[in-house]
């Protein structure tokens, strides 16, 4: 899998839920989709899906930060 076909909503998702590893970010975002309505529960299990594919060396050198909500 390419790891680099997080979607922007995907990406952002994972800047929320980060954690120093990707398991524990895995676990934060499963965590949290008990609590997510059907449409972000969709992008989070796509997110989780594409994070445990990949491996933690592939995981700790990408950079997910928060999208920018404002305007030019």
């Amino acid at each position: 899998m390419n790891y680099l076909n997080f979607t922007a909503e995907e990406s952002a998702l994972i800047a929320i839920y980060h954690d120093v590893t990707r398991t524990a970010t895995l676990a934060r975002i499963t965590g949290a989709l008990p609590h997510m309505d059907a449409g972000m529960r969709v992008i989070a299990e796509n997110a989780a899906r594409k994070l445990a594919a990949l491996g933690d060396p592939e995981f700790t050198a990408l950079s997910f930060t928060p999208a920018d909500d404002t305007e030019d």
